[in-house]
């Protein structure tokens, strides 16, 4: 993999979608400014045909995932975000997993309440980052190696989200966030770079940096991949 070859994209919301990011009252809202590095890898990987078919889930270990995609990402940052007015969901248990009592005495609470509200990201949103390794759009072009110019990825809960990728251009002045979280999870010394310092605590799991030069940012997320190997 070009682990330190960088290609600048923009994301815009085609539909909304939504994560169970934040806490409100009776439910849940997702954090409007900023798309996880993990959530781009994982939906570009699966646009890409990068990710293989199984009949049942396997055990959720996102060190091995990521080590094995041709991608990584930043995290990508959102253009004016905003968030939808509360939607109502309702969670059919009768369906989904009957009335055992371990089930029942849990829709009370959390994400197994019957009925619960979300807020989502609304389309037009546009969301800037980049991808680490080699050119996905080059690459979706197949042998003649033709820019497909756009790849549109599935996001959010339950892959409810419909969100297109476009190239866009780039110059030394780039800057990008990098998730401190996620080069923690490789291995890679975070406390010892002062680029890697984490300027944004948007949750555990998005620790994320100042905005640095994408020419730096490439060789520490090829420094990341270099780890596992």
């Amino acid at each position: 993999m070009e682990a330190n070859t960088a290609t600048r994209i923009r994301a815009t919301t085609l539909t909304p979608f939504h994560y169970h990011s934040l806490a409100v009252p009776s439910g849940t809202a997702t954090l409007a400014p900023y798309l996880a590095d993990r959530a781009m890898s994982y939906a570009l990987a699966s646009a890409m045909g990068a990710l293989a078919a199984s009949p049942a889930l396997p055990k959720k270990n996102y060190l091995r995932d990521l080590r094995a995609f041709p991608w990584l990402a930043s995290i990508f940052e959102a253009h004016a975000p905003r968030l939808m007015r509360p939607l109502g969901k309702r969670l059919n248990l009768d369906a989904e997993g009957g009335y055992q009592k371990r089930i029942h005495d849990a829709t009370g609470t959390g994400n197994l309440k019957t009925w619960f509200f979300i807020q989502e990201v609304p389309p037009g949103t546009v969301y800037h980052g980049a991808i680490f390794g080699p050119d996905p759009f080059l690459l979706a072009g197949g042998i003649e190696n033709r820019d497909v110019g756009r790849i549109v990825v599935r996001i959010g809960r339950h892959l409810g989200g419909i969100l297109a990728l476009d190239r866009c251009e780039s110059d030394d002045n780039d800057k990008v966030r990098l998730n401190a979280w996620t080069a923690d999870l490789t291995g890679y010394d975070v406390d010892n770079d002062p680029l890697m310092r984490v300027d944004v605590y948007a949750l555990h799991d998005i620790q994320i940096t100042a905005p640095m030069p994408l020419s730096a940012a490439a060789e520490r997320v090829g420094a990341w991949r270099e780890l596992g190997r």
